[in-house]
């Protein structure tokens, strides 16, 4: 029982003390920048623990920041995005913007057998990051079983 709490504890604390990484980076980064509070999520912390234990499709880790009431933050929002990912060896893929405002960017970075994927997109109202940690083979399998099909949404 000792060691269950023993590891309990050191779950619980020993993220906080290792270094920020990108993905933080990021956020903090597009926080300052731009005035906007990063949303809480109830339970976000026990979806990241469940994504951390099963691997569904190949995924070992997620990060969420969501950030609401950033009006006319989209160029803000490109700019903090492709520096902060360009220095940190993200190799943007994708880039969307719509003429409504709305901006899409995916990145990506190797590390070791897995992808690193972050996608940032930001509409009129709100900002979302995420980051995905993934299986090169799993990411592979999902793009061929769903890339070569068009789906159209009503």
């Amino acid at each position: 029982m000792k060691l269950l709490s023993r590891f309990f504890l050191l779950a619980i604390f020993v993220p906080g003390l290792l270094p920020a990484g990108d993905f933080n980076g990021l956020v903090r980064e597009f926080s300052r920048q731009t005035g906007a509070q990063q949303l809480h999520i109830p339970f976000f912390g026990l979806a990241r623990f469940v994504v951390a234990v099963a691997h569904p499709a190949g995924t070992s880790d997620l990060k969420l920041a969501v950030f609401e009431h950033v009006n006319g933050q989209q160029l803000s929002f490109a700019h903090v995005a492709d520096g902060v990912a360009g220095s940190g060896g993200w190799k943007r893929i994708v880039r969307v913007r719509q003429k409504n405002g709305e901006f899409t960017n995916i990145y990506m970075q190797p590390d070791g057998n897995r992808v690193r994927m972050l996608v940032a997109t930001v509409d009129s109202g709100d900002a979302v990051f995420v980051e995905v940690r993934v299986k090169a083979e799993a990411l592979v399998k999902f793009v061929d079983e769903h890339g070569g099909k068009r789906r159209v949404m009503n």
